[in-house]
């Protein structure tokens, strides 16, 4: 985090349970740096979902470790899919801003 987060940047941080120290730190140097924190957790989000430090928490309600896992691989290929439009919309509309007519 220290060396490449940046701010505006997203961190995400993924716990099977929501309490995983590394992290819950690592989360909270990325707020201090600035950036958007989102955090994966199961069960009932643990330490993560009541972190000051963790901007959107989202929680597979589940005990069940592997439903849990399904659960957050689905949530973050969403993410992805979702940043990844946000950014093609972003760098289509610079590039029409900077268009000569």
């Amino acid at each position: 985090m220290i060396a490449f987060g940046r701010p505006g940047d997203i961190a995400l941080g993924i716990s099977t349970s929501g309490n995983s120290t590394n992290v819950l730190v690592a989360l909270g140097q990325a707020k201090k740096q600035g950036m958007l924190t989102v955090g994966l957790a199961g069960y009932d989000g643990g330490k993560m979902a009541r972190s000051t430090a963790v901007d959107f928490c989202i929680t597979s309600k589940s005990d069940h470790i592997p439903r849990i896992q399904e659960a957050h691989a689905t949530a973050y290929h969403a993410l992805l899919e979702v940043i990844q439009a946000l950014l093609r919309n972003d760098k289509k509309e610079n590039r029409h801003e900077h268009e000569v007519c």
